[in-house]
């Protein structure tokens, strides 16, 4: 029986040394497996990454970073003692202790994960972590994998690392190595980035803030979440106290919390808006990046924060009673340098950028493309035009707001937004001219069959037609940019703006009407909210209670590199989601103009440089004060159209009482293009227009069918032919871009 029972245990013994050298051999196959499949150790790359692109504005500050950014690399011999210990004491406190993998540590982790239930503690030692970074940036592994492989492969690479570096060695290494979120890697970039300073200037408050981050570097980004890097910083520092890396944690969260709760209170600036643009932009311009670019642009610090503070406030103080969500903003300069832009209410809960990637209907923001072919083919301000409904097939679009008095002037009927005088310019004329001269401002995509588009039915971005607008200025093509000048990291200038060769679309005769027309607007019509001055042009326009708009610009004669051209687009993303019937864009979007306007006045006069006079300048005031008869602008209304004005205003004005009640401000003219009724129709292409002429005629008012008003106006057909045939370049100059 002994004998019997001996045998079994010896069988027993053999049978499972053998497989415990079986499985060393499989461990030690499969270490030798993936240790092959590791990069080359001796030989590793400093960083393989995406070229940084660094947005700055015209005077050189720095507005945002892309790709990955690296510095040059720092000892750390140079750096603050309290730096490395914020490092080590929340991310691994044994790190002078372990081999490169700490059991204890991980043991705590797996047990607080266990009874949690949840992954709430990691046990990756520091060394760890730097053989993940460097099996990320060899691209050995994704950042996202999360495979028993991965382990392995960084188990392997971590006690290399340690069997190969000094400690100081590899901290130096995970240091300048570490991701620090939004392209950021090494804490020398780190600290440019978040507090413009180098690393080896940094606090122990400031150090706490970038390890702190390490966690959930977007959660915790000190630039964009300081209420949530700072809670995290404080633990940090009270584990470097636990530690004994310092001494009171509290005097150091005392000294730095009222800087925290000064900025809970600054709204992040939404001026990264216009760096994605510019980013976008550069890459367009240079195709693939190959280096590291620094990208100068056309931003203005200060009318952004100008246009922020216009929009913020009335976000803040009317969002609720109007029932909007968004809003949308952009400022260019006279030959479309963009200035200012806000995409929307705030950056960081959603970055779709409404000035550039959002197409929503004009409304009557779009009348001056009709109205400006109408002057093009021969038509006057003042002649008179039916304001009675129209209707086109199956759809009555109505004059909400506006009482009908027969017939008013082309003015008249532009600056009180009237649907009806509109639509039948546009029958007169004909689409195709409405799209041509359309297209020659920069708006490409305007229907020649479809009449809804006289009332503002074209989708459009606010980039486009704030671009659109600012030929109104001066007469030329505006297309908005943003790049100035692409430079290397080492000053090499490898793109530079060249100014494009004037077109002119506007002569002088057709854009001092239109300006008349725009001035008119804003002095006496649907645009009064945004008169802060007499130099101030502009448009309203409203969608139903789904888009409101004020288009238009700021033109004073006395200091032209003060103009400029601005949009605002107010509403929500959601379609279904409406508006209150007032939010036309004589409100709100008005209001925004003439407070960033007013705004903007008031700064450059304090800021504003004493500038001698131009010549030209002197010779007009010297004509006003002699004549005392014409204080406007030589491109505004001239003293015969003042005259003409005076004499249709006097056989209007018995009807004016009549329409007082519409006046008020609370009520715009402009309403009626934008009822519900107006849009149900859009897809449909209006085949057949209708002729009402009979009571035209009875009232002696101007026949605006196209077949009627060609034998009045054939002089004028032929010289709009010349003036299409004169602009074969900006065609094709349209062209080009529309790409």
């Amino acid at each position: 029986m002994t004998s019997k029972i001996s045998l079994f245990f010896r069988i027993f013994f053999k049978i499972t040394a053998g497989f415990v050298v079986l499985g060393i051999f499989c461990v030690a196959g499969v270490l030798v497996y993936y240790a092959s499949e590791l990069p080359d150790l001796n030989n590793i790359k400093t960083a393989i990454r995406v070229p940084s692109v660094e947005i700055q504005s015209r005077n050189g500050k720095v507005l945002g970073s892309y790709g990955d950014l690296y510095e040059e690399v720092v000892q750390i011999k140079d750096l603050p003692q309290h730096v490395v210990a914020a490092f080590i004491a929340i991310e691994d406190k044994r790190f002078f202790r372990h081999f490169g993998v700490d059991f204890i540590g991980l043991a705590r982790a797996m047990y607080r994960n266990y009874i949690s239930h949840s992954v709430i503690q990691g046990g990756s030692t520091i060394t760890q972590q730097l053989a993940k970074n460097i099996l990320i940036g060899e691209k050995c592994v994704t950042y996202h994998d999360k495979s028993i492989s991965r382990k392995i492969k960084e188990l392997l690479l971590a006690l290399w690392l340690e069997h190969k570096f000094s400690k100081t060695e590899i901290m130096m290494m995970y240091l300048n190595r570490v991701y620090f979120g939004a392209g950021t890697y090494g804490i020398e970039a780190a600290a440019k980035k978040h507090f413009n300073k180098h690393a080896t200037q940094l606090s122990a408050y400031e150090a706490a803030l970038l390890a702190g981050s390490l966690k959930a570097p977007t959660k915790y980004n000190p630039s964009e979440h300081r209420s949530y890097s700072n809670n995290r910083a404080m633990l940090v520092l009270r584990k470097m106290e636990e530690q004994g890396y310092i001494k009171d944690a509290k005097a150091i969260e005392k000294e730095n919390i009222n800087k925290v709760k000064a900025e809970k209170n600054i709204r992040c600036d939404n001026s990264q808006y216009f760096c994605n643009y510019a980013y976008d932009q550069a890459k367009k311009i240079l195709g693939e990046l190959d280096s590291d670019i620094v990208v100068i642009t056309t931003f203005d610090d200060d009318k952004q924060k100008i246009a922020e503070e216009a929009v913020n406030y009335y976000y803040k103080n009317e969002s609720k009673t109007y029932k909007f969500k968004q809003v949308a903003f952009l400022c260019i300069d006279r030959d479309g340098a963009i200035q200012a832009m806000v995409g929307g209410i705030d950056y960081q809960t959603n970055q779709f950028n409404r000035v550039v990637q959002a197409q929503r209907f004009p409304g009557s923001a779009f009348k001056i493309f009709v109205y400006g072919a109408a002057l093009e083919y021969g038509y006057q301000l003042y002649d008179q035009i039916s304001d009675e409904p129209v209707s086109i097939g199956s759809w009555h679009p109505k004059n909400f707001g506006w009482k009908t008095r027969g017939s008013v002037s082309v003015l008249s009927g532009f600056s009180h937004s009237i649907n009806s005088v509109c639509i039948r310019l546009a029958q007169s004329v004909g689409l195709k001219r409405v799209s041509q001269f359309s297209k020659k401002l920069g708006i490409t995509n305007v229907s020649e069959e479809d009449m809804s588009v006289a009332l503002g039915t074209t989708p459009v971005t606010l980039k486009d037609l704030t671009g659109a607008y600012a030929a109104f200025m001066d007469g030329y093509f505006v297309a908005p940019y943003c790049v100035l000048e692409i430079r290397k990291k080492n000053g090499e200038v490898i793109y530079s703006r060249e100014e494009p060769e004037p077109i002119e679309v506007l002569d002088d005769e057709i854009l001092n009407n239109c300006r008349d027309l725009l001035h008119e607007v804003v002095q006496a019509g649907t645009g009064r909210a945004a008169k802060v001055n007499n130099d101030v042009y502009g448009k309203t326009g409203t969608n139903g209670e789904t888009d409101a708009w004020f288009m238009g610009f700021y033109d004073p004669e006395k200091y032209e590199d003060e103009g400029c051209t601005i949009g605002v687009w107010v509403g929500n993303d959601i379609l279904n989601e409406k508006m209150t019937r007032k939010s036309t864009g004589g409100r709100i979007p008005a209001r925004i103009a003439a407070r960033f306007l007013k705004n903007l006045t008031d700064y450059n006069n304090k800021n504003r440089k004493n500038k001698p006079k131009k010549k030209e300048q002197e010779e007009d005031d010297d004509e006003e004060d002699d004549n005392n008869i014409n204080n406007k602008t030589t491109k505004n209304n001239s003293k015969i159209n003042n005259i003409k004005y005076n004499t249709v205003k006097n056989s209007e004005n018995k009807t004016e009482e009549h329409n007082n009640q519409y006046e008020d401000e609370e009520i715009d003219y402009e309403e009626s293009c934008e009822d519900e009724n107006t849009y149900n129709n859009k897809e449909e292409n209006i085949k057949q227009i209708v002729e009402d002429n009979s009571s035209q005629e009875e009232n002696n008012v101007i026949l605006l069918s196209p077949e009627s008003s060609e034998n009045r106006t054939n002089d004028k057909l032929e010289e709009f032919d010349v003036r299409n045939k004169s602009n074969s370049k900006l065609e094709d100059f349209l062209d080009s871009i529309d790409d």
